[in-house]
Order: structure tokens, then sequence, then C-alpha cells
């Protein structure tokens, strides 16, 4: 009767640690869930890399926007300040024309007219040189631009 009562426990002592074991399949669905887990977490890693990329690709292309902007401004304007200064720098005047205000300054007054072999400019009237590569001197009423007289080329 002993070996029995000991054969009789020593079963259910063996049966009791395979009652307390894993099931077969939970050791795959535990790596299962920490794989997944692990995936979610790198995609959720890979979209804020994503979306900083975007941002900063944004904000790139705005700041190339702007300097590409500011460079065409600066183009235009050069491109049209050039034209002016061209259409100034060929421009010849007519006895009776007007000449424009822009040269009815002191800068380009002539006041030793004896200096250039200039006759004295009658009262109210200026000797006036617009440009300084050109020989050109016109007499023109300083209130009003008009043109009296010319000398020179």
């Amino acid at each position: 009767m002993k070996r029995l009562i000991v054969a009789t426990a020593l079963a259910s002592l063996v049966a009791s640690g395979t009652a307390w074991a894993d099931p077969p399949g939970h050791a795959r669905n535990k790596e299962h869930r920490e794989a997944q887990r692990e995936y979610l977490k790198d995609r959720r890693e890979a979209q804020r890399e994503y979306e900083k990329d975007r941002r900063e690709a944004r904000r790139e292309y705005a700041k190339d926007l702007r300097e590409y902007e500011k460079e065409r401004r600066k183009a235009e304007r050069e491109y049209h300040k050039d034209r002016r200064k061209a259409e100034r720098e060929y421009r010849r005047w007519a006895r009776g024309e007007y000449i424009p205000r822009d040269y009815l300054y002191d800068r380009y007054y002539i006041r030793d007219y004896r200096a250039y072999d200039l006759p004295p400019p009658q009262a109210g009237y200026h000797w006036v040189r617009p440009y300084e590569d050109d020989d050109t001197y016109y007499m023109v009423q300083a209130a009003t631009g008009l043109i009296l007289q010319i000398l020179g080329e």
C-alpha cells in the first residue's frame, strides 16, 4: 500500500507541473504581441520623422521662394533703373523744350560759366550741364526749366 500511495503522490506531482505550464502556443503569442508592439512603435517613429521632414521641406521651399522673389524684384528694379538711365543718357533737348526737374538742382548748375567759355546767363536763367561726360550746355529758366539756348555738341 505504501507503494500505491507513493506512486499516486508522484503521479499527482507530475500532473500538477504540466497543469501550471503555459499552453503550447502561448510563447509564440507573446512573441507575436511583442513584435507587433515593436512594429507599431517603429511605425509611429517613422510617421513622426516623415512629418518632421515634410515640415522642414516646406520651410526650405518657402525660404527658397522668398529668396527667388527677392532676387527677381532686385533684377527687375535694376533692369528698369538701367533702362531709365539709358533713356536719360541719350536724351537731347531742343530750344523751347523743358528740361526735366531732375536737372534743375545745384549739382547740374554751372556757376563758373567763364571757365567753360560760356556767355553770362540772363537774369532768372542758369547754365545746366545734365551729363558729366557730355559737353552740351543748356541755358534754362531756373523756375520752369524752359530751354533758351544750347551750346556744345
